[in-house]
């Protein structure tokens, strides 16, 4: 019995130690920053920006559901695709990224897929909402996704952009993923006082999109039929209800008739706020 014919897929990934995964013909090597920006992908030996419990959470998420057809935002240094391939052996998998270089050892290894079942797609925005149109058509026609990983920006504008494409491809019971949602609330000065650096420091909130999603949840769940928050990842789960690609979230949340609570803009010391209510005002 392989491992993507298995109902606990997580029992038969071949860990070694708790930050390498060894497939045989590659290897994986888990890591977050500052050692993600350092370390490079190298011949079959290629480096995930993830944690073993962050694979496991996944593993337990998707469970026994196939997974044929799938999408990677952010390929980055390409484990993730490598990753996503060996767990769930799909029919199609496309990676997207913004990055224009190749990547010679992810090139190596969609190439020896002679089902053609992994694709690179480079110089993708993934706000771009029109390409992921002609992505979607080219290499999934009418066929709904099991699965979208979203790794990419980690900006709020842009993942929702993404969202807004993307989720309603999914078929009923798919699984959407976004990593990382949760930097404006890390701890420490970099984040709190640095507000992240010059690339998050003047940027809304990806919370503002989490709490977004869960109003869905809970006034649409027809359309997000379930929602799991945690740390460093949530998922989201596709409803049966069917919604056209580029949708709009807003209208299909309900807050006593009132808009979405937000986080507010950067610079704005109202920390959390409704026309009603506000904590941590001027």
């Amino acid at each position: 019995m392989t491992l993507t014919e298995h109902r606990d897929r997580s029992a038969f990934v071949p860990w070694r130690g708790d930050t390498r995964i060894d497939f045989g013909d590659v290897e994986l090597d888990l890591c977050l920053p500052p050692e993600l920006y350092e370390r490079e992908t190298v011949g079959n030996h290629f480096i995930v920006g993830k944690t073993r419990s962050m694979v496991e959470r996944l593993l337990a998420e998707v469970g026994a559901s196939a997974v044929e057809r799938a999408i990677d935002v952010g390929v980055y240094k390409g484990g993730s695709v490598v990753l996503y391939h060996k767990l769930f052996a799909p029919k199609k998998l496309v990676g997207i990224d913004l990055a224009t270089a190749p990547l010679p050892p992810l090139d190596e290894y969609a190439a020896r897929q002679t089902d053609g079942s992994v694709v690179v797609a480079r110089g993708v925005d993934q706000a771009d909402t029109v390409r992921l149109d002609r992505i979607c058509a080219e290499h999934f026609g009418q066929e709904p996704l099991d699965f979208v990983a979203d790794d990419a920006s980690h900006l709020h504008a842009e993942t929702r952009a993404t969202f807004r494409a993307l989720f309603p491809r999914l078929r009923p019971g798919g699984l959407y993923v976004i990593e990382d949602w949760s930097w404006a609330h890390w701890a420490g000065d970099f984040w709190q006082k640095q507000r992240g650096g010059a690339h998050f420091h003047d940027k809304r909130p990806m919370s503002d999109l989490v709490i977004e999603l869960v109003l869905m949840c809970a006034s649409s769940p027809q359309i997000v039929s379930g929602l799991r928050v945690y740390p460093d990842m949530i998922f989201v789960k596709r409803g049966p209800a069917p919604v056209e690609p580029g949708f709009e979230p807003s209208e299909h949340t309900f807050c006593r008739g009132e808009p979405t609570p937000q986080f507010g803009a950067p610079g704005d010391r109202a920390r959390y706020q409704s026309p009603t209510l506000t904590f941590g005002g001027r």
